[in-house]
């Protein structure tokens, strides 16, 4: 990311139960230039999405209070893109439904994580107009 670009994504929801690796995934975010939002449970997270601006996600697969599918389809009724980073075996994942382009195994440069992540969110300004 450029210094001064407008990002299309500006709060992220990182949800890992690891206190170290959300640490790490909450630097990198922050540290290009996005709000973070940390939690450790899919409870957590669901009321997090009915209270804050959430324009994308970060997931572990598997948290403190189980797999974070309830995430995932609140996450696809709302269009807010996500990426799960985990170290569940990729089959399992999508057995619930997610594919493996969504997928990154643990560890994970969570900049390049969100490099991709963005890339599913239309550029500010760069609608058409009819």
């Amino acid at each position: 990311m450029r210094p001064g670009q407008a990002l299309a994504i500006d709060t992220i929801l990182i949800v890992e139960d690891d206190v170290f690796i959300s640490m790490d995934a909450a630097d990198a975010v922050a540290r290009a230039g996005v709000n973070v939002i940390t939690t450790e449970t899919v409870r957590d997270a669901l009321e997090i999405l009915e209270t804050e601006h959430i324009s994308g996600a970060i997931l572990d697969f598997k948290v403190r209070d189980g797999d974070v599918t309830p995430i995932v389809q609140r996450l696809r009724r709302s269009g807010i893109p996500f990426r799960i980073v985990s170290g569940s075996a990729i089959r399992e994942i999508e057995e619930n439904g997610i594919p493996q382009a969504l997928c990154a195994p643990k560890p994970a440069d969570y900049r390049q994580v969100l490099v991709a992540l963005m890339k599913d969110v239309p550029q500010l300004g760069s609608h058409s107009r009819h």
